[in-house]
C-alpha cells in the first residue's frame, strides 16, 4: 500500500511538471516579440510625434483642430475625443489645447475642406503634411 502511495505522489509530481512546462511553452511560442507594435497608444504616439520635428525645441503649447471645428462636418465624438486624448499623451510634456490660438497647431482632418476652412479662419500659415491625416499649422504673420 506504501509503494503504491509513492508512485502514485510521482506520478502527479511527474505530471504536474509536464503540465508546467507545456503552458510554458504554449506561453512562448504565442508571446509576442514587438508588442509595441499593436499597442493603439503607441500607433497614435508614431503618427503624431514626428511633427516635432518641423518645430522649435521651445514650443511647450500647441492648438489642436480636428473634423469637430468644421461646421457642418459629419464625425464620430469618441473618435474625436479619444484621439485629442492620444495627441495630448503623445506630445507631452507640451500642452495640446484645443483652438487656433496658438501659433503652432496640430491638425487632424481626415476629409477634404479643411483647408477652406483654415482659409477663412487664418489670415496667414503654413502647413506640413505629417500623414494620417495629420497636419502641422504654423500661424505666420502676414
Amino acid at each position: 500500500m506504501r509503494n503504491l502511495r509513492i508512485i502514485a505522489l510521482i506520478g502527479l509530481i511527474t505530471f504536474g511538471l509536464f503540465a508546467t512546462f507545456k503552458n510554458g511553452m504554449t506561453a512562448r511560442a504565442r508571446w509576442d516579440q514587438n508588442p509595441v507594435s499593436k499597442d493603439s497608444v503607441s500607433k497614435w504616439e508614431k503618427r503624431v510625434r514626428p511633427a516635432l520635428q518641423h518645430v522649435p525645441d521651445d514650443v511647450t503649447v500647441f492648438g489642436y483642430v480636428a473634423e469637430w471645428d468644421l461646421p457642418g462636418s459629419e464625425y464620430n465624438i469618441i473618435d474625436q475625443e479619444t484621439e485629442y486624448t492620444l495627441t495630448q499623451y503623445a506630445l507631452a510634456p507640451r500642452m495640446v489645447q484645443p483652438g487656433l490660438e496658438h501659433e503652432w497647431i496640430i491638425g487632424n482632418f481626415t476629409k477634404p475642406g479643411f483647408r477652406d476652412w483654415l482659409d477663412k479662419n487664418l489670415p496667414s500659415y503654413e502647413i506640413v503634411e505629417i500623414g494620417f491625416g495629420i497636419f502641422l499649422i504654423h500661424r505666420t504673420s502676414q
